[in-house]
């Protein structure tokens, strides 16, 4: 669990703690130490690192939320979408920057005045100015959708962990199988019942 455990109070990563006692021997304890500028503490409660918080980690990594599956595919969509505004865009910068290029050709060969060449470069200036900045941004956008897993992947990534995890036999190599597929797991308690999020990388 080392790099992989987050605190969903607070968003700390959590650190682990050996402690030994009568009824269950040496066990290993999940614990949130953050604090906050005014010196208070995490409200986070620990747990115990126990076969049943395994056991119910186990399963909520293999049965995948509905509700991420369906924002993964959400997520595919924006990214199409961005790609075909792209387009749109890169096409109205080319018309802006053609009819520009008239501009120039009609000024010089007299067919418009200097004050009409300088009032219509100066608009057409500002949409490219203002086209260039939007593809831009839309460009970022596209590289970060671009890093978000698809469906298929994460399933494909799903067998990759099953297969590792069912021959692993250290921690370092339960470990592996994890962040083979996570990126985070984001932990929370209340009460007796322990929270777990997986984010899939």
């Amino acid at each position: 669990m080392s790099g992989l455990l987050y605190c969903e109070k607070c968003g700390s990563r959590m650190r682990f703690r050996v402690g030994e006692n009568k009824k269950q021997g040496q066990h290993w304890s999940a614990l949130c130490y953050h604090q906050y500028k005014d010196g208070s503490k995490c409200e986070q409660r620990g747990k115990v690192m126990d076969v049943d918080f395994f056991i119910a980690l186990y399963d909520r990594i293999i049965h995948v939320d509905p509700n991420i599956l369906l924002e993964i595919e959400l997520h595919g969509s924006r990214y199409n979408d961005t790609k075909v505004i792209i387009e749109f865009k890169e096409q109205e910068l080319k018309n802006q920057k053609q009819a520009l290029d008239k501009l120039h050709e009609s000024y010089e060969e007299d067919l418009v005045t200097k004050q009409v060449f300088l009032e219509r470069k100066f608009i057409r200036s500002k949409q490219i100015q203002k086209l260039e900045e939007e593809l831009k941004d839309l460009r970022k956008v596209v590289v970060d959708e671009g890093n978000y897993p698809t469906v298929e992947q994460i399933y494909e990534r799903m067998g990759e962990f099953r297969e590792l995890w069912s021959i692993a036999v250290t921690n370092e190599e339960k470990n592996r199988a994890l962040k083979k597929l996570l990126e985070r797991i984001m932990y929370d308690r209340e009460g007796n019942r322990v929270g777990l999020t997986v984010c899939y990388k």
